[in-house]
Order: C-alpha cells, then structure tokens, then sequence
C-alpha cells in the first residue's frame, strides 16, 4: 500500500468520524440528551468514543459502534498496522478494505470470530 493510498483512507475516515459524530450529536439532542449532546460537541476523537461508550441509548449505538471501529482504523493507521488482520497479522486485500475501510479480520479469522473462537485453538 502507497503512502497516497494510505492517506486516502486515513481522509475517508476523518470524513466518515465527522459526519457520524454529526448524526449522532443530532440524536442525541432529539432524544433530549442535551447534556451528553454538549459534551460530544466538545470531544476529541479519543474522548467522544471514550464519552460515548458509556451511553446507553438503543438510538445511538449503531453510530457509537461506527466511531469505534473508525477509530481503531485511524489508530491502526498511526500504529502502521493497517490493512493487516488483527489476529492473524495476513495484509487485508485492496477490495476487502474498498468494502469496509474498518475491516479488522481477514475472511477466516473473522469467521472464527463470529463463532466466537475468537482465535483460540479448541
């Protein structure tokens, strides 16, 4: 992966965490949460995920969820591990990360995962 490619993602992500954080501080408003709204208009990216981790409002959890798999994508970018499975380290391919930028598994592990193996031998 080029150093151009890696930037176009590291923006696509950017771009997706603003406009996520956007929708949610919206909902968090029209939910009458006005306070934790106030509050993520003010986070950084590490705190709004760390903010909104604590929130337990079905209307927000599929944006919460959003933030933290961007931000352990743009994590993994500044770490120089992106692209690569997270647990068995095989670089991710072009198409898969066309497909979802937050990838975290190549197809195998990720179907470990799902079973809930979670990598483990049995």
């Amino acid at each position: 992966m080029t150093q151009a490619q890696l930037a176009g993602w590291r923006d696509r992500l950017l771009t997706d965490w603003a406009r996520i954080r956007e929708e949610l501080i919206a909902q968090l408003k029209a939910s009458r949460q006005g306070d934790w709204a106030e509050q993520a208009s003010h986070c950084e990216r590490d705190q709004l995920v760390d903010l909104t981790s604590r929130l337990d409002l079905p209307q927000v959890e599929q944006n919460v969820a959003a933030l933290k798999r961007i931000d352990a994508t743009l994590c993994q970018i500044e770490l120089g591990l992106f692209g690569l499975c997270s647990d068995c380290e095989e670089p991710l391919t072009l198409t898969q990360l066309d497909q979802d930028p937050t990838r975290q598994r190549c197809p195998r592990c990720e179907q470990r995962y799902r079973k809930g193996f979670h990598g483990h031998e049995l």
